[in-house]
């Protein structure tokens, strides 16, 4: 198991449009990722770099607006890479979620209970990077 790179760091909101009109209209950000349906979107900056990602604040997480950005590392093969984790004892939370066409995701905590996403992109445009 080997990361392959940390794209895309993420926070939630409570509300999508104030965020949409907070990163694209005031700073200017570029929308890479609009998905109403999963309650995600995705900006970058005019000269790329990793990606800021802002989710749907719920009742159903623990990641609440306005206390959490969430780092993602970037994975290959994502059943692979949970199963190392496992042997080595790294703390699991759920399991594997698919977004079809899109990515996989997995979160791990460390020793401190941060929680971390796994993400294996699915489509072309997100294993290369933002933008």
């Amino acid at each position: 198991m080997a990361i392959k790179s940390i794209d895309l760091a993420w926070i939630s909101t409570k509300d999508m449009q104030k965020a949409k009109t907070f990163f694209a209209d005031k700073l200017g950000l570029e929308i890479t990722s609009d998905s109403p349906e999963y309650g995600w979107l995705e900006f970058c900056g005019t000269d790329g770099g990793a990606s800021l990602g802002v989710g749907q604040d719920s009742e159903e997480s623990d990641l609440k607006a306005g206390q959490n950005a969430v780092i993602t590392f970037t994975v290959e093969n994502i059943e692979k890479t949970k199963a190392d984790l496992i042997a080595k004892g790294v703390t699991i939370v759920g399991d594997i979620i698919e977004v079809p066409g899109h990515v996989k995701l997995l979160y791990i905590k460390d020793e401190d209970g941060n929680l971390f996403h796994l993400a294996q992109p699915l489509e072309e445009q997100h294993a290369k990077g933002c933008c």
